[in-house]
């Protein structure tokens, strides 16, 4: 049962969408939504100051830290309370924090009373963080013990969804989580597994875990790069949600042959709520 929905926020129109479709979810399980929008410490740092101003060829502004730390508490201030104002509008139990730290461990610290975190997909600085330094959104994603949905829409939709099943250990959080939500939402779901390996005998797991829910579920098998048919298979079922694992694999595979997560992340047609 979902209680508690953290949202962070940057103030940004992706941030704005996750606020959005956060609130909905609160008022669907009678929640309370959580705000939090974090001063990135890192931009109050001299090294980040000199490593901007090297690659500029400019100097420092004096009291820069300063300036930067009044400019982003104010950010904060105005994305918290477009974030009240929503909550407010949907008559939405909720609170509103400011915190300073690092972006993704202050995230995951105020996730620990949680029981979703709900994130825009993208942010303010998306197209050129992600190249230097990965992107917040990934980061939480990999270290959450909680799970995680980015969205791009702004309200949840209730046809269907898919969920993606290989049998690993984050997979089959994603199958218990999928059966609590089928049944919640009394919305049908199909469960898809890609790839030749165990294709068979992974279905069986699911079938024979499913059996006892009272949900409606549709079994599916496809053949092809999972990260492709995944994504591809929930545009052609026109989903409104991606279900799936987190990182399932070492890092040395991810590093290999890519990350089905990652390119879910990126490439997914609808909301994505990743498990651990």
């Amino acid at each position: 049962m979902i209680k508690h929905i953290l949202v962070p926020t940057d103030g940004s129109d992706h941030a704005h969408r996750g606020v959005r479709y956060g609130v909905a979810l609160a008022k669907r399980y009678n929640a309370t939504v959580h705000g939090l929008y974090v001063v990135d410490v890192k931009l109050l740092e001299g090294p980040f100051l000199r490593d901007i101003s090297a690659s500029l060829g400019t100097a420092p502004y004096v009291n820069y830290q300063n300036n930067i730390a009044l400019i982003l508490e104010e950010r904060g201030k105005a994305a918290l309370e477009a974030f009240t104002e929503e909550c407010d509008k949907a008559s939405v139990a909720h609170t509103a924090t400011q915190a300073t730290g690092v972006v993704t461990r202050a995230i995951l610290e105020k996730s620990e009373l949680a029981d979703l975190i709900v994130m825009g997909r993208g942010g303010e600085h998306t197209e050129w963080l992600d190249g230097l330094v990965g992107s917040t959104s990934q980061g939480v994603v990999r270290r959450a013990s909680r799970p995680v949905l980015l969205t791009s829409t702004d309200v949840p939709g209730d046809q269907r969804f898919v969920v993606a099943y290989d049998g690993s250990v984050h997979a089959k959080r994603a199958l218990q989580v999928s059966a609590n939500i089928g049944a919640d939402w009394k919305m049908p779901f199909h469960v898809l597994v890609a790839g030749k390996e165990r294709a068979e005998a992974i279905l069986a797991e699911a079938r024979e875990y499913l059996a006892a829910h009272q949900v409606d579920v549709t079994y599916v098998t496809r053949d092809g790069d999972p990260s492709e048919v995944i994504v591809q298979y929930a545009e052609e079922c026109k989903a409104d949600l991606l279900v799936m694992g987190a990182y399932g694999h070492t890092k040395v595979r991810e590093l290999v042959v890519g990350s089905t997560t990652a390119y879910a992340i990126n490439h997914a047609p609808c909301p994505l709520l990743l498990t651990r």
